[in-house]
């Protein structure tokens, strides 16, 4: 049987959603179209044991973190088109084979769904922050990452390894142009916000300082440190285009100064290797 494309998820003590990405990985495919892997990077919960009781295959590795754990499971992957999907997503097995159809096809080299986001039980302030978070150029721009990112053979030999660093999608997304990436708008992968404020900024602290991280490390283009000058910031252009927006702007501003602010001291303590995890959004999903 012809393996159609490969997964690599990722998992750090994720019993609670892992079963629920998997069984939507399974949705609308023939057993063996997808080869699964689940790499369990330093799990001291029933992860493991669900990812294969799922029909996974696993990866065990008692030294946790997300680029290790990447570069495991693309050793061990089989085929391509390869996708990289967060345990904590949601995203239909036949979804990730129309992508991969469109990978096939050689004009582009990354793809994936497009993001919607399950904002049922969340804050207000958090709702707020995605109204404007959604219109960036980043998540419009042929958007690739967020939790799910696809790759053809040869847009994964754009780079050898996953970098020891905390920002894979930012990594991923600035290693293809504008035209080699493509937002598939048929299919789509759903995406579990934090409900509190407090966790939508344990998450943008990770996101804020890996980027900066990733700039240190030379490894994305200079224009991704939002340092140009003589434009209006990305947020701001987007509220001017579409006055409805305004509302959410203190909502957006809070949130974003108070993540920076904090993720900037993480970088200057040098506690990169400390992850902010979101609990709030995986109460939901435990496997049985």
């Amino acid at each position: 049987m012809t393996v159609l494309a490969s997964v690599v998820v990722p998992a750090h003590n994720e019993e609670a959603v892992i079963g629920r990405c998997l069984t939507r990985l399974a949705d609308g495919v023939h057993p063996g179209d997808l080869d699964i892997v689940v790499v369990c990077n330093g799990c001291t919960d029933r992860t493991a044991e669900l990812a294969r009781a799922a029909g996974a295959r696993v990866v065990e590795t008692p030294t946790p973190g997300k680029a290790g754990a990447l570069n495991l499971g693309d050793d061990t992957a089989t085929g391509f088109p390869r996708f990289y999907v967060d345990a904590d997503i949601e995203v239909r097995g036949a979804d990730l084979l129309r992508v991969a159809e469109v990978l096939r096809e050689g004009k582009v080299l990354a793809a994936a769904p497009r993001i919607r986001l399950d904002t049922a039980g969340v804050s207000r302030i958090v709702r707020d922050y995605y109204r404007i978070w959604l219109e960036l150029p980043y998540a419009r721009d042929h958007h690739i990452g967020s939790g799910v990112m696809g790759v053809s053979a040869a847009g994964r030999a754009r780079f050898d390894r996953f970098p020891d660093a905390i920002a894979d999608d930012f990594f991923l997304y600035h290693r293809f142009t504008s035209d080699e990436r493509r937002t598939v708008s048929d299919v789509e992968f759903v995406v579990h916000p934090a409900r509190t404020t407090r966790d939508l900024v344990l998450r943008k602290i990770r996101v804020y300082a890996g980027n900066i991280q990733m700039r240190q490390l030379a490894l994305a283009p200079v224009a991704a440190a939002h340092t140009r000058t003589g434009r209006l910031p990305d947020w701001l252009a987007v509220v001017r285009a579409s006055p409805a927006l305004a509302t959410a702007v203190p909502a957006y501003v809070a949130v974003s100064g108070a993540a920076q602010l904090l993720a900037r001291r993480k970088v200057r303590r040098g506690q990169l290797g400390t992850w902010e995890r979101d609990a709030s959004s995986r109460v939901t999903g435990a496997a049985a």
